[in-house]
């Protein structure tokens, strides 16, 4: 065998390089789809995807329900008892929620649609807005964020949803009670454990244990 046959040889693809080559390609495509449903990927937007990691992994491994589906999301603060709380603000198919995560600090705030009487946003500073969410006795303010068409389809997003569950109640209920009766156990379970470490108080322990059974 001649030698640059022997140097090319070290660079075949063997059965096991291949498969190595393929994960980091899957690996690298879930990312970009994750940095798209979350984030964004526009240079703005990208570049922050590595900050909120942390935040989504602990969405959708702890706050996240049985049949809960993300159709909107973007960076926000939160400013929650004199403190600023970086993180992101999703919508999905039942509630906005708010989740953050830095090193062991870690965080949720959600709204029902069905309990939110209003969304609108107010300027915030140059090429930013501040987006406000209007319910009984309370009103939530979520600041730092872009003012470009992802919050605008946020917007759009929230409205549907808030106009669906009050269009259809019997319907929003009926998707409820199949989220509860797909897996309620394991939904029970995160929200005991939030409650175990603080995360949740008592009265909001039961609050989201009664929506889970319906």
């Amino acid at each position: 065998m001649s030698f640059f046959k022997k140097i090319m040889g070290t660079f075949e693809k063997t059965p096991e390089r291949q498969a190595v080559i393929d994960a980091k390609e899957r690996t690298k495509q879930e990312d970009i789809q994750q940095r798209e449903k979350y984030v964004g990927t526009s240079l703005n937007r990208g570049m922050k995807y590595t900050f909120y990691k942390p935040a989504i992994h602990y969405f959708e491994s702890t706050v996240q329900l049985a049949n809960e589906i993300v159709l909107s999301s973007l960076p926000a603060e939160y400013d929650f008892r004199d403190l600023e709380k970086k993180g992101l603000l999703i919508a999905t198919n039942m509630r906005v929620v708010f989740v953050t995560k830095m090193g062991v600090s870690q965080f949720y705030k959600s709204i029902y649609y069905k309990y939110m009487e209003g969304i609108f946003f107010a300027s915030d500073g140059i090429a930013q807005k501040e987006l406000i969410i209007l319910t009984p006795g309370l009103r939530e303010t979520f600041d730092d964020i872009l003012n470009d068409d992802r919050l605008n389809k946020f917007i759009d997003v929230v409205q549907k949803q808030m106009q669906d569950s009050k269009d259809n109640p019997r319907m929003t209920n009926d998707k409820k009670k199949l989220s509860a009766s797909a897996d309620p156990y394991s939904d029970l379970e995160k929200i005991a454990n939030l409650r175990d470490k603080g995360i949740l108080t008592e009265e909001e322990f039961l609050e989201e244990k009664k929506k889970i059974l319906g």
